[in-house]
């Protein structure tokens, strides 16, 4: 079976207008917590650059209770969920 990260929660913690960038803490289903990083071009279109999970769980993909890189290849999926939940802050 594989991964389908689900977000249930998402708050944006941090925004920074001056540069354009802001970050998300999201809460997947099987309780893992991540952070998201985005920025903001001149455009105004938003992009995220990084990804981090919280040690609050051990990994649901490779099940290592210490820093991995496996959230990386779900950063998209992840990204997407969370912006629909919190939104994006007002510049």
């Amino acid at each position: 079976m594989a991964y389908q990260p689900t977000v249930i929660d998402a708050k944006i913690v941090s925004h920074n207008p001056k540069n354009g960038l802001f970050e998300i803490v999201a809460q997947l289903k099987d309780r893992t917590v991540c952070r998201l990083i985005y920025e903001r071009d001149a455009a105004g279109n938003v992009t995220p650059t990084h990804i981090n999970r919280l040690l609050k769980e051990p990994c649901p993909i490779c099940r290592k209770d210490f820093l991995c890189n496996c959230m990386s290849k779900f950063k998209e999926n992840i990204s997407s969920q969370a912006l629909d939940l919190a939104g994006t802050p007002q510049a």
